[in-house]
């Protein structure tokens, strides 16, 4: 399908979204009125997040007033039909909240479960890129916010040694954090160098342009994969996502090259985990 259309909205939604964050970009949220934990004191959401969630939603629903629109803030559940705009408003919530400059608007669009436009931005207060893919039209980066970037690729490395790769250690849930580590540790003992830099998008735009190899997330919703799985796929990488019974997702994702060494060592070392 054509999906031009799609593309200039989730661009348009995520660069105005991208603007009211960068308004209060290097504000400590942590210990204002605004700011709320979740799950545990490291997962945050603050006001700016529902604000940037509900500027996306408007630009969308604007655009087009019938398709379902799934944000990290409501609490409308992904159901795998029709066409979905599956969007995290800022994703690395911590990292915006403590000034840390990584973090970006997630928006995804998927009809009847399939990955068809993806867009990451992260404003100038933090990396000052945008990544976009459309289904089947390859991926690209920009520097200044528009579709006019440059076509991106992942990298050739073919071994975990030496790989760049990104892995968590949770913050949501003390029962996944064992996991999280052995993880962490069976990359570095594979001499891979293993980074977790707190936002899963940019994580994974790092793999579609050739700057980081893996990643690997044992437990993450589909907001914080949705737009990235599509442009890292659209730029050669690979990717295994499978659903679990909570209701969230394990995800492994690659260059490609690197993909199958990465889902041994996974299934070796937390089994089938669903």
């Amino acid at each position: 399908m054509d999906a031009s259309e799609e593309l200039q909205v989730a661009l348009r939604a995520a660069r105005e979204a991208g603007s009211i964050a960068a308004e209060h970009a290097g504000t400590d949220f942590r210990d204002s009125k605004d700011t709320e934990s979740k799950s545990s004191g490291n997962d945050l959401v603050t006001a700016v997040d529902r604000e940037c969630e509900q500027r996306v939603t408007d630009v969308i629903g604007e655009a087009f007033p019938d398709d379902r629109v799934v944000g990290e803030e409501n609490e409308i559940g992904v159901t795998g039909e029709g066409r979905e705009w599956i969007v995290d408003p800022i994703d690395g919530t911590s990292n915006f909240a403590t000034g840390y400059p990584y973090y970006c608007v997630s928006v995804g669009l998927r009809i009847d479960g399939e990955g068809v436009v993806g867009v990451v931005h992260s404003p100038d207060t933090a990396l000052g890129r945008t990544w976009y893919a459309a289904a089947g039209e390859g991926a690209y980066r920009s520097d200044d916010h528009t579709l006019d970037g440059e076509p991106i690729a992942v990298s050739e490395r073919d071994t975990l040694a030496g790989s760049m790769a990104f892995a968590r250690l949770s913050e949501r849930s003390r029962a996944w954090l064992a996991s999280d580590l052995a993880v962490a540790t069976s990359l570095l003992e594979r001499e891979s160098m293993v980074r977790r830099p707190g936002s899963s998008a940019l994580n994974m735009c790092q793999i579609a342009d050739g700057s980081a190899d893996g990643y690997v997330v044992l437990s993450i919703n589909d907001w914080d994969v949705a737009a990235g799985e599509v442009i890292l796929r659209e730029a050669g990488g690979g990717v295994r996502d499978r659903a679990l019974e909570d209701g969230t997702r394990q995800v492994i994702a690659s260059n490609g090259s690197i993909q199958g060494a990465l889902e041994t060592l996974i299934d070796q070392v937390v089994g089938d985990r669903r």
